[in-house]
């Protein structure tokens, strides 16, 4: 294995610069559970809960691949195919989750201080 080396420098309140040995690796913008860095290889999206270890990421790279170039039919073939729209759905019910879980914790520990003190 190999040294690496790699220093974050808070610039300001949600946005931070990532130092690597090569230089400066990326940008990153948001807070936990939402962020988004851009970086030499792409735009990187990561969406989770804060503190449970659950999240989301999605790579945009800026280079497309040789794929696309090569086959004229990739975008009809992606269109077509049911993983696209398994990945929406996936996006979709993960934002749902990022939306209404933080209520529904809240709401069931309220009401469990509510029965507590109706019992005094």
């Amino acid at each position: 294995m190999g040294f690496n080396f790699r220093k974050s420098i808070k610039i300001m309140p949600g946005v931070k610069l990532n130092i690597t040995h090569k230089g400066v690796g990326s940008v990153s913008v948001g807070k936990n559970g939402a962020r988004v860095s851009v970086g030499k290889k792409g735009v990187r999206t990561t969406a989770g809960l804060p503190g449970t270890g659950l999240s989301y990421t999605t790579h945009s790279p800026y280079k497309k691949s040789r794929k696309v170039d090569q086959e004229p039919n990739y975008l009809l073939n992606q269109e077509q195919s049911p993983k696209g729209q398994r990945g929406i759905l996936g996006s979709i019910l993960l934002w749902i989750g990022i939306l209404v879980f933080p209520f529904l914790f809240v709401w069931f520990t309220l009401q469990k201080n509510i029965q507590t003190l109706r019992e005094y």
